[in-house]
C-alpha cells in the first residue's frame, strides 16, 4: 500500500512492537548473564538436597519401596527410587568446592517404606560456609549448621 500524502514512516503500533522485542532480548540477556555468573551457594544446595530427599522418601512411601541414600565425596544419589531415571531423582554431582559431610555414617542411609527411615543429619559445607539438611524419618528440613 502507498503512503497517502507523500508521507513515509513507520505506525506507532510497529514502533511498540519493536520496542517490546528490543525489551524481551535485553531481559533475556541481563538474566542469562546473571545466572552464569552466580556460584551456587551451600544454602542452594541443601535446599536442593532437602525438596530431592523429602520427594524420593514420600516416593517410599507411596510405593512401598526402600530407597538408599548414597554418596560420596563428588555428590550423592538415591537408589531404588521407582523414578531413579529422571532428573529430579538421578545421581546430583555437587558443584566444586561443596562437600557432604555425614560424619562416621557410611553409606547407604536407608528411607523406609513406612516412614522409619533412619534420621540423619546431613551437612554440606564449603569454607566457612556450612548448612545441615535434617531428615527425621519422616521430613527434611535445611537449616544453618550451628557454629563450630
Amino acid at each position: 500500500m502507498q503512503p497517502q500524502g507523500g508521507e513515509s514512516g513507520m505506525t506507532l503500533v510497529e514502533m511498540l512492537a519493536v520496542l517490546a522485542i528490543i525489551a524481551v532480548a535485553a531481559g533475556a540477556t541481563v538474566l542469562g548473564i546473571g545466572a552464569a555468573t552466580r556460584a551456587p551457594s551451600v544454602e542452594a544446595e541443601a535446599r536442593r538436597l532437602s525438596s530431592r530427599l523429602q520427594s524420593v522418601a514420600d516416593e517410599a512411601m507411596v510405593s512401598d519401596r526402600p530407597v538408599a541414600f548414597t554418596w560420596d565425596e563428588r555428590g550423592y544419589a538415591f537408589e531404588g527410587s521407582a523414578s531413579g531415571d529422571d532428573a529430579a531423582h538421578g545421581r546430583h554431582r555437587l558443584p566444586a568446592g561443596i562437600r557432604i559431610d555425614m560424619g562416621r555414617r557410611r553409606p547407604p542411609l536407608m528411607l523406609g517404606v513406612d516412614g522409619t527411615g533412619v534420621p540423619a543429619s546431613i551437612g554440606l559445607r564449603s569454607g566457612e560456609d556450612r548448612w545441615m539438611v535434617v531428615y527425621d524419618g519422616l521430613s527434611a528440613t535445611p537449616i544453618p549448621a550451628p557454629a563450630a
